[in-house]
């Protein structure tokens, strides 16, 4: 199989380093540049990890190809930090991508969506060739598969469960307290849902669309604010950002004129990062970001190691059994002529 991925995540980068790849591959690797259709570039961007799969006659000549470009949006060393892999390899890694095996909570079923999403959305805009086609299509459907005939252990912390309680350590009855989402993506969605039904109600969401929010306006009550209204979050006690914007939303310069009296939580869920880290110098900030809470999330999971072993050996065999049809069904065939 012709096919390659070039990834970076949780665990083979500290988050500034995957925060670089990710504003690079953004700028370098879309639908308008000339690698991306040319090298058939899938992208997989999420908080943890930054992916690129390809596909081409020469897949160690594509790979230097990518990390040369990257070499000249990133200073410094981080080649070492990046993770390979080719043709069968690279099945299995997507296969126990797409199933959660891969990811901070262990079998989270997002990630799920946001493989079929960055598939559907590259087959959109440019041709793929069929070996990556079968890639995504066969690692979905493993992740579909594990998900519905095996119990994986995933443990008693959710990413809205651990949001909440981060906040509840802080002020220790958030219920009380105003609560800013930035952004209007899936993960302040279900954040957002989460701390509702916890009794949390001064809710406001800021986000770049006001008519995306509707639903939510209606089903939480809450309030809906425009991007340019952003330097409100000083009256805020607790601030979530979960964008994709690729700058700072949130700095220390909006402290410049203004006096904080009272204790405020941000947590950054965004990569690239939305708020300026030198805003936790300010004593009355308490800023986390997302691989803080990750951290914490990875300690509190309580793991079944002989169920993931075995959700692990079913994916290996999965992804064995489809790389094996594949090249069943590319092989040329053979004509014997009859006498």
């Amino acid at each position: 199989m012709r096919i390659g991925v070039l990834g970076i995540n949780h665990k083979s980068s500290e988050l500034v380093v995957r925060e670089h790849l990710a504003k690079a591959c953004a700028k370098k690797i879309s639908c308008e540049s000339e690698i991306a259709p040319r090298l058939s570039c899938v992208v997989l961007s999420t908080c943890n990890r930054t992916e690129i799969y390809f596909s081409a006659e020469d897949l160690a000549a594509a790979h230097s190809e990518l990390l040369n470009l990257f070499r000249t949006e990133i200073e410094g060393p981080f080649e070492h930090m990046l993770y390979t892999y080719f043709g069968a390899d690279c099945f299995t890694h997507l296969a126990l991508v797409t199933a959660g095996l891969d990811s901070v909570i262990l079998a989270e079923s997002e990630i799920q969506r946001q493989v079929k999403l960055a598939y559907e959305h590259t087959a959109a805009d440019y041709r793929l060739p069929n070996c990556l086609h079968f890639l995504f299509q066969k690692c979905l459907k493993i992740g579909k598969q594990i998900r519905s005939s095996m119990t994986i252990p995933q443990g008693q912390t959710s990413l809205p469960g651990m949001v909440l309680q981060i906040g509840q350590w802080v002020f220790k009855d958030v219920s009380q307290k105003k609560v800013l989402f930035v952004g209007n993506s899936e993960i302040n969605r279900k954040i957002l849902s989460h701390v509702f039904v916890k009794g949390v109600r001064d809710l406001t969401l800021c986000t770049r669309s006001l008519n995306s929010a509707q639903d939510q306006k209606e089903a939480y009550g809450l309030k809906v604010i425009h991007f340019s209204e952003i330097l409100t979050w000083l009256s805020y006690d607790f601030i979530i950002c979960g964008t994709n914007f690729s700058e700072y939303l949130i700095s220390n310069a909006d402290l410049s004129s203004k006096e904080v009296l009272e204790s405020k939580l941000i947590l950054d869920l965004s990569v690239p990062r939305n708020v300026d880290p030198s805003v936790a110098l300010h004593p009355q900030i308490t800023l986390m970001n997302m691989e803080e809470v990750g951290h914490l999330i990875e300690r509190k999971q309580l793991r079944d190691n002989v169920q993931i072993r075995v959700a692990e050996s079913w994916v290996w065999r999965q992804a064995e059994r489809q790389v094996e049809l594949f090249h069943r069904k590319t092989e040329p065939r053979v004509l014997f002529a009859c006498d």
